[in-house]
């Protein structure tokens, strides 16, 4: 099959869409498939190259939304005639809002829930405008079944299929996980929490923040990987709470971010909205137990009691306790059923295979 992936984030831009479309396109080419990508171009990337197999074409757009629509329609248009895909798959809501091109199946992943704040903010007709773009779409997918359910009746036929995890990049030797805490200025034998996120909102973070004051037990160190506008709150919060037990590191690469991972003896999802976390399946793949929130595709993830332990959203409270009934908990047998999980469910070419299976529903 030839495949045209579109998508605005792509590596090496971090984020969980990013990873998701390299990831599945790497999967498709190991499967014997043909992949383009068309993705924005940023800093210093080559506006044409090949990675892992796929053909990658960077376009330079601007920043205003309707000229770089107009850009990027305009680059697919030329690119088809000569790629000849036999399917589009637009990852996330922005391209979809240009596409006006009826002459070859599209699929499409809606990545995030942010579609419905566009329709509280922008009311009946904001709604009008959002199911004409969803009904351009033949196949719609979402990676948690929370965000299959749009407020709307769509033509399209709608699948959930979660995201995945590459776990053979998930094993770590001793050695490893020592230099790593040495880095760190970690103790051996001190109880190390990770934690991947983007400082906003849907995150949660600051829940976690304030959580670790009803800690029972208070030697848990947390190690904060990610940035943004919540940043200075959740420090100050950290700080306030357990003094200086928070390492926060800032924004890393992926293979930086696998390494750090090493380190951790499990790991924290405090999300208010998530789809099937990626960091969550990092962590899994990295067999940490986790504690995470129950909303979107994070129950997915955690087998209460048998690979980590859920709890309610924005409950600092409720979530201090489960992180303290993990450590009840015997962390190694909960780690190795969490990486059970991901080799038995959530490695990319199990997920490729299911959305290929997909796809073969809207060819022609």
């Amino acid at each position: 099959m030839n495949i045209l992936l579109i998508s605005i984030d792509f590596p090496p831009v971090p984020g969980g869409i990013s990873a998701h479309v390299f990831e599945l396109g790497k999967a498709y080419v190991e499967l014997g498939h043909t992949v383009a990508v068309v993705t924005r171009h940023r800093g210093t990337e080559p506006i044409q190259s090949m990675q892992s197999g796929m053909a990658i074409y960077r376009v330079a757009l601007k920043y205003i939304s309707f000229i770089y629509g107009l850009q990027i329609r305009s680059f697919v248009k030329k690119l088809i005639p000569q790629i000849q895909p036999d399917l589009i798959h637009i990852h996330g809501m922005g391209p979809l809002e240009w596409y006006n091109i009826n002459y070859l199946p599209l699929a499409y992943t809606n990545h995030t829930s942010g579609y419905l704040k566009r329709i509280k903010k922008g009311g009946f007709r904001r709604m009008a405008m959002l199911k004409r773009h969803f009904n351009k779409v033949d196949l719609f997918l979402a990676p948690s079944e929370e965000l299959l359910q749009v407020p709307f009746d769509i033509k399209a036929p709608k699948y959930f299929i979660a995201n995945g995890v590459d776990a053979a990049k998930f094993i770590f030797s001793n050695e490893t996980r020592a230099e790593i805490r040495q880095e760190l200025g970690l103790e051996k034998d001190e109880i190390v929490a990770i934690l991947t996120r983007r400082l906003v909102d849907k995150n949660g973070v600051i829940y976690l923040a304030r959580a670790t004051q009803f800690l029972r037990n208070k030697a848990i160190k947390f190690v904060v990987i990610g940035d943004g506008p919540e940043r200075k709150e959740v420090e100050d919060t950290f700080k306030k709470n357990c003094g200086e037990r928070a390492i926060f590191l800032g924004n890393k690469t992926h293979d930086e971010i696998v390494e750090y991972y090493s380190a951790a003896d499990f790991s924290v999802l405090p999300s208010l909205l998530e789809a099937t976390s990626i960091s969550g399946l990092e962590a899994m793949a990295a067999s940490l137990p986790l504690v995470g929130t129950r909303v979107g595709g994070i129950p997915e993830l955690i087998l209460h009691g048998e690979n980590g332990f859920l709890c309610n959203p924005a409950d600092p409270e409720d979530l201090a306790q489960k992180i303290d009934a993990l450590l009840d908990s015997d962390l190694r047998a909960f780690g190795r059923k969490s990486r059970r999980l991901v080799e038995e469910q959530f490695d990319w070419p199990n997920i490729a295979d299911k959305t290929l299976k997909a796809y073969k529903q809207i060819l022609h």
